[in-house]
Protein backbone atom coordinates (compact mmCIF):
# COMPACT_ATOMS: atom_id res chain seq x y z
CA UNK A 1 0.00 0.00 0.00
CA UNK A 2 1.59 3.06 -1.17
CA UNK A 3 0.39 6.59 1.53
CA UNK A 4 0.91 9.66 -0.02
CA UNK A 5 1.81 12.21 2.13
CA UNK A 6 0.08 15.83 1.99
CA UNK A 7 2.03 18.72 -0.13
CA UNK A 8 2.66 20.58 3.37
CA UNK A 9 3.95 18.29 4.65
CA UNK A 10 7.36 19.06 6.78
CA UNK A 11 10.54 17.12 5.71
CA UNK A 12 13.63 18.17 7.33
CA UNK A 13 16.44 18.00 9.92
CA UNK A 14 17.27 18.88 13.38
CA UNK A 15 20.28 20.49 14.39
CA UNK A 16 21.65 22.18 18.10
CA UNK A 17 23.64 25.36 17.93
CA UNK A 18 26.20 23.91 20.74
CA UNK A 19 27.14 20.37 18.67
CA UNK A 20 27.78 21.83 15.95
CA UNK A 21 28.85 25.49 15.66
CA UNK A 22 31.91 25.51 17.69
CA UNK A 23 33.99 27.82 19.80
CA UNK A 24 31.29 28.65 22.14
CA UNK A 25 33.33 29.38 25.23
CA UNK A 26 30.86 31.22 27.09
CA UNK A 27 29.02 27.84 27.60
CA UNK A 28 28.31 25.96 30.97
CA UNK A 29 29.45 23.10 28.50
CA UNK A 30 32.21 24.56 27.35
CA UNK A 31 33.54 24.62 31.07
CA UNK A 32 32.44 21.08 31.82
CA UNK A 33 34.79 20.15 29.46
CA UNK A 34 37.80 21.62 30.43
CA UNK A 35 37.31 21.04 34.45
CA UNK A 36 36.12 17.46 33.37
CA UNK A 37 39.45 16.20 31.03
CA UNK A 38 36.44 15.31 28.48
CA UNK A 39 36.28 15.39 24.48
CA UNK A 40 36.25 19.11 23.82
CA UNK A 41 33.65 20.54 21.24
CA UNK A 42 36.36 22.85 19.98
CA UNK A 43 35.27 23.57 16.38
CA UNK A 44 32.84 21.68 16.12
CA UNK A 45 31.75 21.43 12.92
CA UNK A 46 32.54 25.12 12.61
CA UNK A 47 28.53 25.54 11.75
CA UNK A 48 28.72 29.07 12.89
CA UNK A 49 31.00 30.50 9.94
CA UNK A 50 29.67 27.36 7.34
CA UNK A 51 25.93 27.54 7.86
CA UNK A 52 24.66 28.60 4.07
CA UNK A 53 26.88 25.90 2.81
CA UNK A 54 25.08 23.75 5.03
CA UNK A 55 21.51 24.88 4.04
CA UNK A 56 21.88 24.81 0.58
CA UNK A 57 23.21 20.65 1.30
CA UNK A 58 20.04 20.35 3.24
CA UNK A 59 18.02 22.14 -0.04
CA UNK A 60 19.63 19.86 -2.41
CA UNK A 61 18.38 17.12 -0.56
CA UNK A 62 14.35 18.19 -0.95
CA UNK A 63 14.41 18.96 2.42
CA UNK A 64 11.39 21.98 3.29
CA UNK A 65 12.69 22.53 6.50
CA UNK A 66 14.97 22.81 9.08
CA UNK A 67 15.14 22.59 13.26
CA UNK A 68 17.98 24.87 14.34
CA UNK A 69 18.30 26.30 18.49
CA UNK A 70 19.85 29.45 19.20
CA UNK A 71 22.38 29.89 21.61
CA UNK A 72 21.62 31.92 24.94
CA UNK A 73 25.77 32.24 25.89
CA UNK A 74 26.46 33.99 22.52
CA UNK A 75 22.88 36.38 22.46
CA UNK A 76 23.36 37.41 26.31
CA UNK A 77 27.57 36.79 27.51
CA UNK A 78 26.32 38.49 30.49
CA UNK A 79 23.28 38.79 32.92
CA UNK A 80 22.81 42.78 31.95
CA UNK A 81 24.07 42.74 28.19
CA UNK A 82 22.40 41.44 24.37
CA UNK A 83 25.11 40.96 22.19
CA UNK A 84 23.26 42.84 18.75
CA UNK A 85 26.53 41.40 16.41
CA UNK A 86 24.97 37.87 17.70
CA UNK A 87 21.30 38.59 17.05
CA UNK A 88 22.56 39.67 13.77
CA UNK A 89 24.27 36.46 13.35
CA UNK A 90 21.21 34.51 13.84
CA UNK A 91 18.92 37.08 11.42
CA UNK A 92 21.39 35.76 8.66
CA UNK A 93 20.82 32.10 9.78
CA UNK A 94 17.32 32.04 9.68
CA UNK A 95 17.05 34.52 6.71
CA UNK A 96 19.57 31.45 4.65
CA UNK A 97 17.46 29.12 5.54
CA UNK A 98 14.26 31.01 4.32
CA UNK A 99 16.44 31.85 1.17
CA UNK A 100 16.95 27.91 0.41
CA UNK A 101 12.98 27.66 0.97
CA UNK A 102 13.89 25.33 4.67
CA UNK A 103 11.37 26.98 7.09
CA UNK A 104 12.85 27.71 10.25
CA UNK A 105 11.28 25.72 13.56
CA UNK A 106 13.57 27.40 16.72
CA UNK A 107 14.48 26.18 19.85
CA UNK A 108 15.53 28.56 22.56
CA UNK A 109 17.15 25.76 25.12
CA UNK A 110 18.93 23.23 24.45
CA UNK A 111 20.94 21.72 27.19
CA UNK A 112 23.09 24.56 27.16
CA UNK A 113 23.36 27.23 29.34
CA UNK A 114 25.84 30.71 29.62
CA UNK A 115 28.46 30.22 32.31
CA UNK A 116 27.00 33.27 34.14
CA UNK A 117 23.53 31.56 34.63
CA UNK A 118 25.36 28.21 35.89
CA UNK A 119 27.24 30.36 38.48
CA UNK A 120 24.37 32.00 39.49
CA UNK A 121 22.77 28.42 40.59
CA UNK A 122 20.95 27.68 37.31
CA UNK A 123 17.76 25.81 36.93
CA UNK A 124 17.72 25.08 40.86
CA UNK A 125 16.67 28.87 41.62
CA UNK A 126 13.77 29.91 41.15
CA UNK A 127 14.43 33.67 40.60
CA UNK A 128 16.72 32.53 37.61
CA UNK A 129 13.47 32.12 35.55
CA UNK A 130 13.48 35.67 34.87
CA UNK A 131 16.91 35.58 33.12
CA UNK A 132 15.61 32.74 30.75
CA UNK A 133 12.46 34.81 29.68
CA UNK A 134 14.20 38.11 29.02
CA UNK A 135 16.72 36.25 26.63
CA UNK A 136 13.41 34.61 25.27
CA UNK A 137 11.45 37.74 24.90
CA UNK A 138 14.64 39.79 23.25
CA UNK A 139 14.87 36.79 20.88
CA UNK A 140 11.62 36.33 20.17
CA UNK A 141 10.35 39.63 19.33
CA UNK A 142 13.67 40.03 17.10
CA UNK A 143 12.93 36.84 14.87
CA UNK A 144 8.58 37.32 15.31
CA UNK A 145 9.09 38.23 11.30
CA UNK A 146 10.72 35.60 10.47
CA UNK A 147 9.61 32.40 12.50
CA UNK A 148 6.30 30.72 13.17
CA UNK A 149 7.34 27.48 14.98
CA UNK A 150 9.20 27.40 18.20
CA UNK A 151 10.75 24.81 20.62
CA UNK A 152 11.14 26.48 24.23
CA UNK A 153 12.95 23.75 25.76
CA UNK A 154 14.47 20.39 24.06
CA UNK A 155 14.00 17.44 25.94
CA UNK A 156 13.85 18.87 30.05
CA UNK A 157 13.97 15.56 31.85
CA UNK A 158 16.71 14.05 29.26
CA UNK A 159 18.81 17.66 30.51
CA UNK A 160 17.27 16.94 34.46
CA UNK A 161 18.50 13.41 34.41
CA UNK A 162 21.93 13.91 32.69
CA UNK A 163 22.42 16.40 34.93
CA UNK A 164 21.26 16.48 38.37
CA UNK A 165 20.37 12.90 38.97
CA UNK A 166 23.08 10.92 37.38
CA UNK A 167 25.85 14.26 37.48
CA UNK A 168 27.18 13.09 34.25
CA UNK A 169 26.40 16.39 32.42
CA UNK A 170 26.85 19.95 33.89
CA UNK A 171 26.23 21.06 36.70
CA UNK A 172 27.68 17.62 37.97
CA UNK A 173 24.70 17.23 40.53
CA UNK A 174 23.00 13.84 42.17
CA UNK A 175 20.22 14.83 44.00
CA UNK A 176 16.50 14.06 43.55
CA UNK A 177 15.03 17.07 45.52
CA UNK A 178 17.34 18.92 43.40
CA UNK A 179 15.93 17.59 40.20
CA UNK A 180 12.55 18.18 41.03
CA UNK A 181 13.11 21.63 41.61
CA UNK A 182 14.63 22.06 38.44
CA UNK A 183 11.91 20.37 36.69
CA UNK A 184 9.34 22.74 38.16
CA UNK A 185 11.18 25.90 37.35
CA UNK A 186 11.62 24.73 33.71
CA UNK A 187 7.64 24.03 33.67
CA UNK A 188 7.12 27.41 34.84
CA UNK A 189 9.50 28.76 32.35
CA UNK A 190 7.74 26.62 29.48
CA UNK A 191 4.24 27.75 30.66
CA UNK A 192 5.11 31.76 31.17
CA UNK A 193 7.55 31.54 28.12
CA UNK A 194 4.40 30.70 26.09
CA UNK A 195 2.56 33.36 27.35
CA UNK A 196 5.13 35.45 26.14
CA UNK A 197 5.63 34.80 22.95
CA UNK A 198 1.62 34.14 22.07
CA UNK A 199 1.90 38.24 23.80
CA UNK A 200 4.65 39.02 21.54
CA UNK A 201 2.65 38.21 18.24
CA UNK A 202 -0.50 39.29 19.58
CA UNK A 203 -0.25 42.65 16.96
CA UNK A 204 1.19 40.51 14.33
CA UNK A 205 -0.77 38.78 11.22
CA UNK A 206 1.47 35.42 12.32
CA UNK A 207 -0.45 32.83 13.98
CA UNK A 208 2.80 31.58 16.43
CA UNK A 209 2.69 27.55 16.88
CA UNK A 210 4.68 26.75 20.62
CA UNK A 211 5.97 23.25 22.02
CA UNK A 212 8.60 21.48 23.79
CA UNK A 213 10.49 18.90 22.10
CA UNK A 214 9.79 15.93 24.07
CA UNK A 215 11.85 12.42 24.30
CA UNK A 216 9.96 9.59 24.15
CA UNK A 217 10.71 5.48 24.15
CA UNK A 218 8.91 2.51 24.52
CA UNK A 219 9.43 0.98 28.07
CA UNK A 220 9.48 -3.08 27.88
CA UNK A 221 9.71 -5.09 31.19
CA UNK A 222 12.92 -7.33 31.50
CA UNK A 223 11.65 -10.93 31.56
CA UNK A 224 12.40 -13.51 34.23
CA UNK A 225 11.40 -13.99 37.57
CA UNK A 226 10.48 -10.50 38.51
CA UNK A 227 8.29 -10.29 35.48
CA UNK A 228 5.04 -8.74 37.35
CA UNK A 229 7.28 -6.16 39.04
CA UNK A 230 9.43 -5.48 36.36
CA UNK A 231 5.85 -4.81 34.63
CA UNK A 232 5.03 -2.06 36.90
CA UNK A 233 8.32 -0.37 36.71
CA UNK A 234 8.02 -0.18 33.09
CA UNK A 235 4.34 1.17 33.34
CA UNK A 236 5.98 3.14 35.82
CA UNK A 237 8.94 4.91 33.88
CA UNK A 238 6.45 4.96 31.07
CA UNK A 239 4.30 7.30 32.88
CA UNK A 240 6.65 9.62 34.22
CA UNK A 241 9.11 9.66 31.82
CA UNK A 242 6.88 9.88 28.71
CA UNK A 243 3.25 11.54 29.89
CA UNK A 244 3.18 13.63 33.04
CA UNK A 245 4.93 16.00 31.50
CA UNK A 246 2.22 16.17 28.43
CA UNK A 247 -0.05 15.40 30.69
CA UNK A 248 0.52 18.90 32.82
CA UNK A 249 1.19 21.09 29.94
CA UNK A 250 -1.93 20.62 27.61
CA UNK A 251 -3.79 21.31 31.12
CA UNK A 252 -2.47 24.28 30.96
CA UNK A 253 -3.07 25.10 27.39
CA UNK A 254 0.37 25.63 26.51
CA UNK A 255 1.60 23.59 23.72
CA UNK A 256 0.34 23.92 19.92
CA UNK A 257 1.15 20.43 18.78
CA UNK A 258 3.61 17.56 20.60
CA UNK A 259 7.62 17.52 19.43
CA UNK A 260 8.37 14.06 19.30
CA UNK A 261 11.77 13.31 19.70
CA UNK A 262 11.88 9.40 19.42
CA UNK A 263 15.09 7.00 19.29
CA UNK A 264 14.70 3.21 21.02
CA UNK A 265 13.15 1.15 23.18
CA UNK A 266 14.35 0.32 26.76
CA UNK A 267 13.79 -2.63 29.07
CA UNK A 268 12.91 -1.98 33.01
CA UNK A 269 13.90 -4.13 36.34
CA UNK A 270 12.45 -3.64 39.59
CA UNK A 271 14.38 -1.38 41.71
CA UNK A 272 12.78 0.81 44.20
CA UNK A 273 9.46 2.01 42.73
CA UNK A 274 10.13 3.26 39.34
CA UNK A 275 13.09 0.70 38.92
CA UNK A 276 15.74 1.16 36.48
CA UNK A 277 17.40 0.51 32.67
CA UNK A 278 17.69 -3.13 32.25
CA UNK A 279 21.02 -5.22 30.63
CA UNK A 280 18.57 -7.16 28.80
CA UNK A 281 18.97 -7.96 24.74
CA UNK A 282 16.12 -10.12 23.42
CA UNK A 283 17.17 -12.21 20.67
CA UNK A 284 16.69 -10.51 17.11
CA UNK A 285 16.66 -7.19 19.16
CA UNK A 286 19.06 -4.49 16.77
CA UNK A 287 21.03 -2.40 18.74
CA UNK A 288 22.64 1.02 17.12
CA UNK A 289 26.64 1.74 17.63
CA UNK A 290 25.55 3.22 21.06
CA UNK A 291 23.50 -0.08 21.80
CA UNK A 292 20.17 1.55 22.06
CA UNK A 293 17.63 -1.09 21.11
CA UNK A 294 15.76 0.04 17.60
CA UNK A 295 12.13 -0.62 17.80
CA UNK A 296 10.84 0.92 14.62
CA UNK A 297 6.57 -0.92 15.94
CA UNK A 298 7.51 1.83 19.07
CA UNK A 299 7.51 4.80 17.31
CA UNK A 300 4.34 3.89 15.78
CA UNK A 301 2.82 2.58 19.45
CA UNK A 302 3.50 5.78 20.77
CA UNK A 303 2.18 7.97 17.97
CA UNK A 304 -1.30 6.36 18.03
CA UNK A 305 -1.04 7.10 22.10
CA UNK A 306 -0.39 10.42 21.62
CA UNK A 307 -3.76 10.44 19.68
CA UNK A 308 -5.34 11.46 22.48
CA UNK A 309 -4.23 14.57 23.05
CA UNK A 310 -5.79 15.97 19.89
CA UNK A 311 -2.95 17.70 18.99
CA UNK A 312 -0.39 17.75 15.92
CA UNK A 313 2.62 16.28 15.75
CA UNK A 314 6.05 17.27 14.75
CA UNK A 315 8.53 14.30 14.64
CA UNK A 316 11.36 16.92 16.16
CA UNK A 317 14.27 14.27 16.44
CA UNK A 318 14.26 10.54 14.88
CA UNK A 319 17.85 9.05 13.88
CA UNK A 320 20.24 6.64 14.96
CA UNK A 321 24.21 6.13 14.77
CA UNK A 322 25.25 3.40 12.85
CA UNK A 323 28.72 1.49 11.72
CA UNK A 324 26.87 1.05 8.11
CA UNK A 325 24.82 2.62 6.06
CA UNK A 326 22.42 0.04 5.39
CA UNK A 327 21.84 0.30 8.83
CA UNK A 328 20.74 3.94 8.03
CA UNK A 329 18.12 3.35 5.61
CA UNK A 330 16.40 0.51 7.51
CA UNK A 331 16.38 2.91 10.43
CA UNK A 332 14.63 5.37 8.07
CA UNK A 333 12.38 3.37 6.17
CA UNK A 334 11.41 0.87 9.17
CA UNK A 335 10.08 4.23 11.32
CA UNK A 336 8.51 6.37 8.68
CA UNK A 337 6.25 3.34 7.38
CA UNK A 338 5.25 3.49 11.04
CA UNK A 339 4.49 6.71 11.05
CA UNK A 340 2.76 6.42 7.92
CA UNK A 341 0.32 4.02 9.32
CA UNK A 342 -0.11 6.04 12.20
CA UNK A 343 -1.50 8.76 9.54
CA UNK A 344 -3.58 6.48 8.53
CA UNK A 345 -5.25 6.03 11.17
CA UNK A 346 -6.16 9.24 11.83
CA UNK A 347 -2.71 10.33 13.58
CA UNK A 348 -2.71 14.18 12.74
CA UNK A 349 1.41 14.48 12.45
CA UNK A 350 2.51 17.46 10.40
CA UNK A 351 6.37 16.94 9.65
CA UNK A 352 9.56 14.37 10.49
CA UNK A 353 12.58 15.40 11.27
CA UNK A 354 15.96 13.27 11.06
CA UNK A 355 18.60 13.80 13.69
CA UNK A 356 20.38 15.15 12.37
CA UNK A 357 21.47 17.36 9.82
CA UNK A 358 24.78 16.57 10.09
CA UNK A 359 27.32 14.44 12.09
CA UNK A 360 28.38 16.60 15.10
CA UNK A 361 29.61 16.86 18.70
CA UNK A 362 27.39 14.14 20.62
CA UNK A 363 27.61 15.38 24.41
CA UNK A 364 29.37 13.33 27.05
CA UNK A 365 29.90 10.35 24.27
CA UNK A 366 31.84 12.85 21.98
CA UNK A 367 32.79 12.25 18.64
CA UNK A 368 32.02 9.34 17.94
CA UNK A 369 28.50 8.78 17.56
CA UNK A 370 27.43 9.86 13.26
CA UNK A 371 23.91 10.74 13.34
CA UNK A 372 24.38 12.78 10.49
CA UNK A 373 22.96 12.79 7.02
CA UNK A 374 26.34 14.46 6.15
CA UNK A 375 29.30 12.97 7.18
CA UNK A 376 31.96 15.30 8.65
CA UNK A 377 35.33 15.01 8.56
CA UNK A 378 36.62 16.80 11.89
CA UNK A 379 39.94 18.08 10.65
CA UNK A 380 38.94 19.58 6.87
CA UNK A 381 35.48 20.10 7.71
CA UNK A 382 34.47 18.65 4.50
CA UNK A 383 30.60 17.42 4.21
CA UNK A 384 29.97 14.18 2.52
CA UNK A 385 25.82 12.98 2.10
CA UNK A 386 25.87 9.57 2.80
CA UNK A 387 24.15 7.08 0.45
CA UNK A 388 20.84 6.81 2.58
CA UNK A 389 20.59 10.45 3.16
CA UNK A 390 19.84 9.96 -0.70
CA UNK A 391 16.88 7.59 -0.03
CA UNK A 392 15.31 10.20 2.42
CA UNK A 393 15.64 13.26 -0.25
CA UNK A 394 13.70 11.17 -2.97
CA UNK A 395 10.89 10.68 -0.13
CA UNK A 396 11.14 14.11 0.54
CA UNK A 397 10.47 14.97 -2.82
CA UNK A 398 7.92 12.35 -3.92
CA UNK A 399 6.36 12.61 -0.77
CA UNK A 400 5.24 9.18 -0.44
CA UNK A 401 6.16 5.81 1.03
CA UNK A 402 5.09 2.12 0.38
CA UNK A 403 3.97 0.28 3.86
Amino acid sequence: MQIQFPSHFLWGAALSSYQCEGDNSNSDWYFWEKEKGLTNSASACKHYHLFDQDFKLASSLNLNSLRISLEWARIQPDAATFSQEEIAHYKEVIDALIKYNLKPIVTLHHFTNPIWFAKQGGWAETKNIDYFLKFLQKTVEAFKERVDLWIIFNEPLVYIYNSFICGIWPPGVKSLPQANKVLNNILAAHITGYQEIKKIYRDSNIQPQVSMAKSLRVFSPSPGFNFALNSLSAGLRSYFFNFRILNYLTKKNALDFIGLNYYCREFSKFKGLVGEESDYRPKGQRQNYLGWNVYAQGFYKLLKKLKRYNLPIIITENGTAEDKDSSYEDFLISHLKGLALAMKEGVDIRGYLWWSLMDNFEWDKGFGPRFGLTEVNYYTFERKIKPFAYTYGKICKDKKIII
